[in-house]
């Protein structure tokens, strides 16, 4: 019994020493001499990023760096240019002065420093440079809004939005409805559907079309058709760390069908058709800052072709603030997000009777997937 005891305590040894050996995984040897393990996550931007158990994640630069070693013989990414998405299979190995150099798996002869790397990953985990698109995303938002005092109002608010992502193109298709109601009166109704899509050749051109129906009841039309198509122009176009900044530009000709209410009577079926060739005049800005903020802000004229100064400016600036702070209850209310936007329609030639201009505004709850 004491034989088998003293035999159970050698394989328990034996075994404990495997366990370490195995949970150390990859190696990182310093110019100083300092052994870390973990796992190597990838090189980018001057730094190798490393997972360990003792201390999280650490970025060491790579100069600090004699000698690294992965657990087991696995096959890595390595780009040279990091503007460039080219990239080729290689593996780590070491010179005959001990130097970590990577050897490209098309060309086994030639040999690759770190230094002139600019990013290097392993081949089964997410390209750090270009992350795999989200093909399709979806998002619904719903917001409910009141006021009790001198006067009650109750506003119920809704967008949802699907959009197709690739590398070159974006299609978006929208659908919105505002309703408030003042002191058991309705006195906003709104509903507004559309489609953009947008073709990208290059980082800086684009080229784009779209078309937005709209049904407003207290506007001085039944329904407003606007297409559009035209060229596109990218003044700033970056993602930097997952935080994107576009700015662009649209120059485009449109064609706007109006379908007037009649003055007399507003639910009579009898209405007026107006048919404008116009132009088609946008600004879109989107950035997002730091700690799960966003900023969009659209902004489009559509003026007559024979009379500039006679047209319609839509205007749409909104905040959106993902509540990461939800994580902690659960990983999948980390896509709820608080959002609050105001919303302007101007037309500088309305019929007699009615505004120049709608505005609204709203405070909606939005959830993505």
């Amino acid at each position: 019994m004491k034989r088998l005891m003293r035999g159970d305590k050698a394989w328990v040894l034996l075994a404990a020493a495997v366990a370490a050996a195995v949970a150390r995984g990859d190696t990182i040897h310093t110019v100083t001499d300092d052994v870390i393990h973990g796992t190597i996550q990838r090189i980018r931007g001057g730094k190798v990023v490393i997972d360990t158990a003792f201390a999280g994640t650490l970025r060491i630069p790579r100069e600090q760096i004699k000698k690294m070693e992965y657990a087991t013989d696995k096959p890595l990414f390595a780009r040279l240019d990091a503007e460039k998405k080219e990239k080729e299979a290689v593996r780590l190995a070491t010179d005959a002065e001990g130097n970590p150099v990577l050897i490209p798996e098309g060309d086994k002869r030639k040999a690759l420093a770190l230094g002139e790397v600019a990013t290097l990953w392993p081949a089964d985990a997410e390209d750090p440079d270009y992350p795999p698109i989200k093909r399709w995303a979806f998002s619904l938002s719903f917001g409910l809004t009141g006021n009790s005092g001198n006067t009650k109002d109750f506003s119920v608010s809704a967008y949802a939005d699907a959009v197709r992502t690739t590398e070159s193109t974006t299609l978006k298709l929208y659908g919105s409805f505002n309703k408030t109601r003042s002191e058991h009166t309705l006195t906003a109704e709104q509903y507004i559907g559309g489609l953009d899509f947008e073709h990208r050749p290059t980082d800086v051109v684009s080229w784009y079309v779209r078309d937005e129906a709209q049904h407003n009841r207290f506007s001085d039309y039944w329904l407003r058709n606007v297409g559009a198509a035209g060229y596109g122009h990218y003044l700033i176009n970056r993602d930097v760390h997952g935080r994107a900044t576009k700015l662009r530009l649209r120059l485009g000709l449109s064609y706007a069908t109006t379908i007037h209410y009649t003055k007399e009577n507003a639910f009579s079926n009898d209405r007026l058709t107006e048919n404008n060739l116009g132009l088609d005049i946008g600004f879109l800005f989107h950035h997002d800052f730091a700690g799960g903020l966003g900023w969009n802000t659209e902004i489009t004229y559509t003026p007559l072709t024979d009379d500039l100064g006679n047209g319609t400016i839509i205007h749409e600036t909104r905040l959106t603030y993902t509540l990461r702070e939800l994580r902690r209850i659960s990983r999948r209310l980390t896509d709820i997000a608080l959002e609050a936007g105001i919303r302007n329609e101007y037309r500088s030639d309305p019929d007699p009777g009615y505004c120049s201009t709608d505005t609204s505004w709203y405070i909606r709850l939005k959830k993505t997937w």
